[in-house]
C-alpha cells in the first residue's frame, strides 16, 4: 500500500489525527468521510475511501464500531440525510 495520499501527504498524518479526536469529533469526521466516500463511488482511487476505512478502523480500535457505536450511528445518520 502506498503511504502517501493523492496529494503527496503521508496517510499516517490523517490516521494519527483520528486517534486524538473526542468521540463527538470522531463521529463528525466519520459522517463526513462516509458521505464523501459514497459521493466518490465512481473514483476507486479517491482518498475518501481509505479515509472512510481509517475512520472505521479507529472506531473499531475504540470498540465503538458495532451496534450503537460511533461508526454505525454516523452511517445511519448519513443514510437518513440522503433519504434512505
Amino acid at each position: 500500500m502506498n503511504d502517501l495520499d493523492n496529494y503527496g501527504k503521508p496517510k499516517s498524518e490523517f490516521i494519527e489525527s483520528l486517534k486524538i479526536k473526542t468521540e463527538s469529533e470522531l463521529y463528525d469526521v466519520c459522517k463526513e468521510y462516509i458521505w464523501l466516500s459514497a459521493y466518490a463511488s465512481n473514483n476507486p482511487r479517491s482518498d475518501y475511501h481509505w479515509k472512510c476505512d481509517a475512520c472505521y478502523d479507529e472506531c473499531a480500535n475504540r470498540g465503538k464500531n458495532g451496534a450503537g457505536g460511533i461508526y454505525e450511528r454516523a452511517h445511519k445518520s448519513v443514510m437518513k440525510d440522503c433519504g434512505y
